[in-house]
């Protein structure tokens, strides 16, 4: 049962550059680019022309028709690498490539079509941020038609960090402005610190909300109350997250739907800040923002992928059924996916489970090294002497888990409670570097049971506590977070555990995300 894929449908998979991002079409299908484009990493060497190609889905992106060919760059010194797409409400199709020249030296390329067929094709290149950028998450088009991408940019300078800031155009994409920058200022020193790889939704009238991915263990914000022209100073979220970036789409009922990397943990960058995006994890937000509900996996590590799997830089769209369009891509995976030769998938899903309240013995939520079977799970030592099983549940600020479980209990056996994935890469001592042990302890709630049986796990007002077989064995205090998502049970000695039944019953699942829009 151990599935990639939770709460959802997997709809297709390709190659990250033959399916990018999909984008519904008004006569139902759905359309997406496939990019042919140079190797930057190479000198700009080969192929000497870049192509965009089309590609449509008759079915609902279960299955995509042969390429047809879109366009031909006519830049022939710089890779013109494709970042993302948008078709607007006239139909236009907008096309973003990050213009690299060579290493940290580049801009933004752009090129608008009438439609996604490639019809009277208008090129440019964005001189209102011409500074090299790595990546585009989103498109925004706000209800009064403007466009707004977000970008994070750096100025190729010795010890330089990326700011993040929008270009935005009031003509569909024949003039284009530039925002002011916004910094997240830390002491990291490595090239990702700083502001990087944002995405923009609308919020409110000329209100726009920007998340920031960061190294600091959770999202920073930033707010436009001119449509995207000036932000204000960044801010830190009470969203916890690895440094990767997330996505979210506005509901036709009004709600967000967010997907985003909730997990810390190694792979670590020295001991400082957290590469962890094993799982991928999705919430909705019936408030602007305010608060979300839900943070539950939906696409996880499993026994065949490798222990730093990558299930990242997710895009969604809406379904015309209400569902969501979710497109990801993997790097590390079962199928020796790597960095340049990633693999994309399609999935599609309902959010309304991200409301729920209350969830029971959910198998194919949890990630495990062993089988996950339809009845549980027998747990036993794996690579590097661990036992370790995960999984996720509805968020809650209090709330009540019961595990059964079954077998003599292992004398190191733990339950980990978080509010985030931890992968079981975090507890394998040969893999860890030097100083982790002092700060990976941070990130969790540890509870230590005295026997098999069941375990009765309450928290409430900032206290954690344990019952055992009806008896209470110890309270902890919620030092670790606000909040808990997933739960855990660790051991290192020899021997089973057999996990029978879990359940989660959350009392409130609507957590403050610590943003403020006015």
């Amino acid at each position: 049962m151990n599935t990639k894929f939770v709460n959802c449908e997997l709809l297709s998979t390709n190659g990250n550059k033959a399916m990018t991002w999909v984008h519904p079409l008004s006569d139902g299908r759905l359309f997406t680019i496939a990019a042919m484009d140079k190797s930057h990493v190479h000198g700009n060497t080969l192929p000497h022309e870049q192509f965009l190609f089309g590609r449509i889905s008759d079915d609902g992106g279960r299955s995509w028709g042969a390429p047809f060919h879109i366009y031909t760059w006519p830049e022939k010194r710089a890779a013109m690498l494709h970042a993302g797409s948008m078709i607007d409400s006239r139909g236009h199709l907008h096309v973003f490539a990050l213009r690299i020249r060579k290493p940290l030296d580049g801009g933004i390329g752009y090129v608008r079509f009438d439609s996604c067929f490639g019809e009277n094709p208008i090129y440019s290149e964005i001189p209102c941020l011409d500074r090299y950028t790595g990546s585009l998450n989103n498109c925004l088009e706000t209800s009064n038609g403007r466009l707004v991408i977000p970008f994070s940019t750096i100025n190729g300078q010795k010890d330089s960090k990326f700011v993040s800031s929008v270009i935005y155009s009031d003509d569909w994409g024949l003039t284009w402005s530039a925002s002011n920058d916004i910094a997240v200022v830390s002491d990291e020193k490595d090239i990702e610190s700083g502001a990087v790889e944002p995405i923009v939704i609308e919020v409110g009238k000329n209100t726009l909300l920007m998340i920031i991915r960061t190294v600091l263990g959770v999202f920073w914000y930033s707010v436009s109350h001119n449509n995207g022209e000036t932000w204000t100073q960044a801010k830190p979220t009470k969203i916890t997250a690895s440094n990767a970036p997330g996505c979210f789409t506005r509901m036709p009922d009004g709600r967000i739907f967010f997907t985003w990397n909730n997990a810390l943990g190694h792979p670590m960058q020295a001991v400082r800040y957290s590469f962890a995006r094993q799982c991928l994890h999705g919430a909705v937000s019936d408030d602007n923002f305010k608060t979300l509900q839900g943070a539950r996996i939906l696409l996880k590590k499993t026994p065949c992928d490798t222990d730093k799997v990558l299930n990242c830089y997710p895009y969604t769209t809406m379904a015309d059924d209400g569902d969501i369009f979710l497109r990801s891509f993997e790097v590390e995976g079962e199928g020796n996916s790597r960095w340049g030769q990633e693999q994309a998938y399609l999935i599609k899903l309902n959010p309304d489970f991200l409301t729920e309240t209350q969830v029971t013995d959910n198998w194919q939520e949890w990630v495990s090294d062993v089988p996950v079977e339809e009845d549980g799970i027998n747990l036993r030592v794996t690579t590097d002497n661990v036992a370790y099983a995960i999984t996720s549940f509805p968020y809650g600020t209090s709330g009540k888990l019961i595990f059964k479980t079954e077998g003599s209990l292992p004398a190191s056996c733990r339950i980990l409670l978080s509010d985030c994935y931890l992968d079981r890469l975090n507890f394998m001592k040969n893999s860890r570097p030097s100083g982790y042990d002092e700060s990976i302890h941070t990130l969790y709630h540890t509870l230590t049971p005295t026997e098999s049986g069941t375990w009765e796990i309450n928290w409430k007002n900032g206290m954690i506590t344990l019952s055992v077989n009806g008896s209470e064995t110890e309270g902890v205090p919620m030092a670790a977070s606000e909040g808990l998502n997933h739960a855990a049970v660790l051991f290192y000695d020899k021997g089973e555990l057999k996990i029978t039944h879990f359940e989660a019953q959350i009392d409130g699942n609507r957590w403050d995300t610590g943003i403020e829009l006015s």
